[in-house]
């Protein structure tokens, strides 16, 4: 498993009218997040987890999206599958809307302000099966206060479904048939997982199978950044 994380310094930021556009849906709080979260995550989140085994990968610093507003992923639900969803379950899947047509659709900015875990996977990927597992104990322990998308990586969509059919799993999968959202995440192969924070800013990014404790330890950071961080008090509103 390769872990990506470190400070944006020199990543092209997003338009102006898009980013002025999102920022007003999510509220200023992602400012604390991004100045005094982001930034120890690029000093101790390396630290933290440059001793543990990853999997024979290396940990490199820097990656373009850490730290900048999430691509807006968005688009049809290939999972859980339509009996789910006509029996009420869409309520109950953070970021899914059923619209006019008829289609359930996740938006990640409906989900917030949640934790979300960006899961990219494939059928034939033998890792992804492997981190299964620990993909539905991190849904499960975040029930409250999170949520995960998956969403394949050269796949077809048939397949995809068949290995939800397989393993099971109670969290959107979203198509993407045009690998839209693989090239705007700058996916190279599965597994690869990002973690969004409440905000919509992205905090880490995972290359290789993942622990359902890997986004926590994450997590753990950014919260203990923020309480101990000294907060200008213009950013409390």
């Amino acid at each position: 498993m390769t872990l990506e994380t470190a400070d944006a310094a020199g990543a092209d930021p997003p338009s102006q009218a898009d980013a002025d556009g999102r920022r007003g849906n999510r509220g200023r709080a992602w400012v604390r997040i991004a100045a005094v979260g982001v930034g120890l995550v690029a000093a101790g989140l390396i630290a933290l987890l440059a001793t543990r085994d990853a999997d024979g990968g290396s940990i490199r610093a820097a990656s373009p999206l850490i730290g900048e507003l999430v691509p807006p992923l968005r688009g049809e639900l290939i999972w859980p599958p339509e009996t789910f969803l006509d029996a009420g379950g869409a309520p109950a899947l953070p970021g899914v809307r059923i619209g006019p047509d008829d289609v359930a659709r996740f938006d990640i900015d409906a989900a917030s302000p949640r934790w979300v875990l960006v899961n990219f996977f494939a059928s034939w990927c033998v890792p992804c099966e492997r981190e299964h597992p620990a993909l539905a104990t991190w849904a499960a322990r975040h029930s409250y206060d999170g949520a995960l998308v998956a969403v394949p990586f050269g796949d077809r969509t048939g397949d995809a479904v068949a290995f939800y059919e397989r393993l099971g799993g109670d969290w959107s999968v979203v198509d993407d048939p045009d690998s839209r959202w693989a090239v705007e995440f700058g996916v190279l192969r599965p597994p690869e997982s990002f973690l969004i924070t409440p905000e919509g800013i992205v905090a880490a990014r995972w290359q290789g199978q993942i622990s359902a404790d890997d986004p926590d330890a994450v997590i753990a950071l950014l919260l203990g950044s923020v309480v101990e961080g000294q907060v200008p008090e213009q950013l409390d509103s």
